[in-house]
């Protein structure tokens, strides 16, 4: 009975602490200002026009729909365009919680929690009205049901599965790794493996169509982009290690530590081997770990890894990095958990456990604020710059193109948060002749600087330029 009421208590103690951050998450959502990307969507599901929505991989079609909702019903404060996500982001939590709640090892449970849950980076997008968040949700639904299937092998929980991975292929396009590694595993698992009967169930053309369906919608958008815009063509790295795990320890530290290159990609170098290591053993040792779904989760991870390695020597293709590597998160923590849980010296790995686990928690609490993103971090105080600008009476005012976007993609769009003043993108000098206006400075009445500010584009124009506002 004691026991009982231990184990109780403590997954009690573990649900509070998800209520906690998804509080936390909601406050992010109604402080933290209207960011690049998700500007442009705004801007797309407002001007709607088909050939640019589709023409970019920022339109991640869940999150459109739910702005395009939004918008429909008069609904265009950021907080409630962030609804969707938020929706999304409370449902991941759940199944974290369900997924902690039916571990045994109490250091284990805090290492999942710390490290999955307070990541500073994936809580960022967690709150942000982009499709990472639905995407990390329906991997995490996708891989509940494949640990049901996996337990009392029903094919209606398998089923399940797959249609959910394939949902987290449409709401994030990053996450057709994760579908086409599942798809793979399914089927194989499923019939080939079992031939017989195969062509007598019913359900396997449904599947088949399905996954048919999800390919073909996916990678014919991603094809319409490439040729459209190739906006996505240039993110992402060229180095698997630096740029898979050096993005995440960097993005994971969120810019409280500064490394050099170097040093942080020994620790990217370090975080691989351990994860390797545990994805190999997951593999190869199967017998005598005897866990289902740490097998089935490091196959997942290793399938994934061979075809992101694949798409950039045969195709390509960039390496996914920083946020487009989210898809990795779950399966990285199935992987190091049913790794841990398989190490036989008891207090050695407790204590391993327990001092990794007090750095995530350290880490986290140092990250904690309600005002900016780690991506586009310079926008936090971009509102507060043109409320100022606004109230001094200003007509016309140039804008750094880092803040330029927010204004133009959603501010100006809106029909209650619009300013009065006409804003005009200054030339960067990453920025060609052709994508900017030939501004005459001394017919603006302000600048709203990004420093520093390079005004190479504009030494032929004399002028004298007088700060009266800094904001952090």
């Amino acid at each position: 009975m004691k026991n009982a009421r231990t184990i109780i208590l403590i997954n009690t103690a573990f649900f509070l602490l998800v209520l906690v951050l998804l509080a936390y998450i909601v406050l992010r959502a109604a402080c933290v200002d209207m960011t690049h990307d998700e500007a442009y969507s705004f801007y797309n599901a407002k001007i709607f026009w088909w050939v640019e929505t589709l023409c970019t991989g920022n339109t991640h079609w869940f999150n459109f729909i739910a702005i395009k909702t939004c918008i429909f019903f008069g609904v265009e404060k950021t907080f409630y365009l962030r609804g969707f996500s938020l929706l999304c982001s409370f449902l991941f939590l759940l199944l974290v919680w369900v997924f902690i709640k039916k571990m045994e090892n109490p250091f284990l449970k805090i290492f999942v929690a710390a490290f999955l849950l307070l990541n500073p980076f994936l809580v960022d997008y967690l709150a942000l009205a982009r499709g990472y968040s639905a995407g990390i949700m329906f991997e995490c639904a996708s891989l509940f049901y494949a640990y049901l299937y996996l337990n009392n092998k029903n094919i209606k929980a398998a089923t399940a599965s797959l249609f959910l991975a394939g949902l987290s292929a449409i709401a994030n396009f990053n996450f057709f790794y994760f579908f086409t590694a599942y798809a793979l595993l399914h089927f194989y698992i499923l019939y080939f493996k079992n031939r017989q009967g195969v062509l007598k169930n019913k359900l396997v053309y449904i599947e088949i169509i399905f996954t048919g369906i999800i390919v073909c919608v996916v990678l014919k958008a991603l094809s319409f982009i490439t040729n459209c815009s190739n906006d996505i063509g240039n993110y992402g790295g060229t180095n698997f290690i630096s740029s898979v795990f050096s993005g995440f320890i960097d993005s994971l530290l969120y810019k409280q530590v500064r490394l050099n290159f170097k040093t942080l990609y020994i620790i990217a170098v370090l975080f691989f081997i351990l994860a390797l290591l545990a994805l190999i053993i997951g593999v190869f040792r199967r017998k005598k770990h005897n866990n289902q779904l740490y097998f089935f989760a490091a196959i997942l991870l290793a399938i994934m890894f061979v075809l992101a390695i694949i798409n950039k020597w045969c195709f390509g293709v960039l390496y996914p990095t920083y946020r487009t590597t989210f898809m990795f998160y779950p399966l990285i923590t199935l992987v190091l958990v049913g790794f841990f849980a398989n190490l036989k010296v008891i207090k050695i790995k407790n204590g391993l456990l327990l001092m990794m686990s007090l750095g995530l928690i350290i880490n986290f609490l140092g990250s904690i604020n309600v005002k900016s993103t780690f991506d586009y971090a310079e926008q936090a105080d971009a509102k507060r710059a043109f409320c100022y600008a606004d109230s001094l009476g200003a007509k016309h005012v140039g804008i750094s193109p880092e803040l330029y976007g927010v204004f133009r993609n959603y501010y100006q769009q809106t029909n209650r948060f619009k300013f009065s003043f006409n804003g005009y993108s200054l030339h960067s000098k990453n920025m060609q002749k052709s994508d900017s206006i030939n501004l005459k400075l001394k017919a603006l009445d302000y600048l709203i600087l990004f420093p520093p500010y390079n005004f190479n584009f504009y030494m032929a124009q004399a002028i004298n330029l007088k700060s009266i506002k800094y904001y952090q």
